[in-house]
């Protein structure tokens, strides 16, 4: 239930959350990260208080004293506006828990440790180093112009805005497998889910996807030759697995297409558009990747090498899902849904399998070293269509 209320911001919508000890904070803190990570979302927690004692409760605090302190305000408002901390220092607990957290950090600090040196840099300081200059804004202060702008964070920079949302580095530590190399490695900042979820609409995206077919087009456009291995070198087994690889991708390739295209929206009532499409998502999502890893792990065992499954036309499912933020569609320079999947895909082209590379190069960048130095020139490469 805590962490329910924690992933979606809603721990000041209720009075009880005050009374909770603060191990229990704690220990549920790092639990909404997590299921961002993995692309996971517990059931909405729907407002408890009636919005007359809420809006009651805004009006007695807003005619009190003024001097409360800045670091009491609630990480969100009713109106979707964002704190102005990364993730990770975000983490809003009740404001008595926090309150009761600053009083003992400051008590703790007071305690003079002799022969240590002095701070030289402030953790405020080294928070807004690893934001970018946008990160650092308030959504409510970004100019329209801004809002539309998918920044490319330099090194040392941990968190940054993709059209007006928060994103930040895939945390390795949140869970056990890092991402597959080569693919996204970034999720959306959880106090910015509010901004995401306005900008799904159920019945447009599943229209889009019905007329579009975009998974089919994956397939349809999949890399078609062998970049590392000849045909001639291959063993029947390897030969085997290149047919039942492809039989695979083809038959799986929604499953494939949604994870790398993963948006984030509110599951809704059951037998809505959307909870379809979350409930089928998740369990392809599942049971595609269980399956996918079952496959590769079978042929290892009887011998097929592992430099094969480096190849480009043999499709990878990522460990965790790609997000896809969608365009701020009150901005003043919007784009279609096939047009802003064009240009993420081309972007971004492992979320197509790196089908649609502006290079060679590009295309096995992310592989390891020894597997490019095994790379046949083009004009002389096998089709893989030949070996099925």
């Amino acid at each position: 239930m805590l962490v329910r209320m924690m992933f979606w911001n809603k721990l000041n919508d209720s009075y009880w959350s005050k009374y909770v000890p603060e191990r229990y904070y704690l220990a549920a803190e790092a639990r909404p990260d997590d299921l961002v990570e993995r692309g996971v979302q517990p059931p909405f927690w729907g407002e408890l208080v009636p919005s007359a004692v809420l809006d009651a409760k805004v009006l007695l605090e807003e005619s009190g004293s003024e001097q409360d302190d800045a670091s009491e305000e609630s990480a969100w408002s009713d109106t979707g506006k964002e704190s102005s901390e990364d993730d990770a220092d975000n983490m809003k607990v009740s404001i008595s828990a926090e309150n009761s957290f600053h009083r003992r950090k400051r008590s703790s600090s007071s305690v003079s440790v002799p022969d240590q040196p002095p701070v030289k840099r402030s953790r405020r300081d080294t928070r807004h180093s690893s934001r970018s200059p946008l990160a650092q804004k308030e959504y409510s202060e970004l100019t329209a112009d801004e809002k539309t702008v998918v920044e490319i964070p330099r090194d040392g920079v941990t968190s940054w805005r993709c059209h007006g949302v928060r994103v930040k580095h895939s945390d390795p530590s949140s869970t056990k497998e890092s991402q597959t190399p080569g693919f996204p490695a970034y999720t959306p900042n959880r106090h910015d889910l509010d901004l995401l979820k306005t900008r799904f609409d159920p019945d447009v995206f599943h229209a889009f996807l019905m007329a579009e077919l975009p998974w089919q087009k994956m397939y349809a456009d999949r890399v078609k030759e062998l970049y590392f291995h000849r045909l001639d070198d291959l063993s029947e087994t390897e030969i085997s697995f290149l047919e039942e690889m492809d039989n695979f991708m083809n038959g799986n390739s929604r499953a494939f297409w949604t994870a790398l295209h993963w948006v984030i929206f509110l599951q809704g009532d059951p037998g809505s558009v959307a909870s379809k499409i979350y409930t089928r998502r998740r369990k392809g999502q599942e049971s595609v990747s269980r399956r996918m890893a079952t496959l590769v792990k079978r042929y290892l065992k009887k011998g097929v090498r592992a430099s094969l499954l480096q190849e480009p036309g043999i499709w990878k499912f990522p460990a965790k899902v790609c997000y896809w933020i969608l365009e701020n569609p009150s901005a003043f320079l919007t784009h279609s849904l096939p047009e802003q999947l064009a240009r993420l895909d081309l972007e971004e082209p492992a979320r197509v399998q790196w089908a649609h590379c502006i290079s060679e190069e590009a295309c096995i960048a992310h592989l390891p070293a020894d597997i490019r130095g095994m790379l046949i020139p083009a004009g002389q490469r096998d089709l893989i269509s030949d070996a099925l």
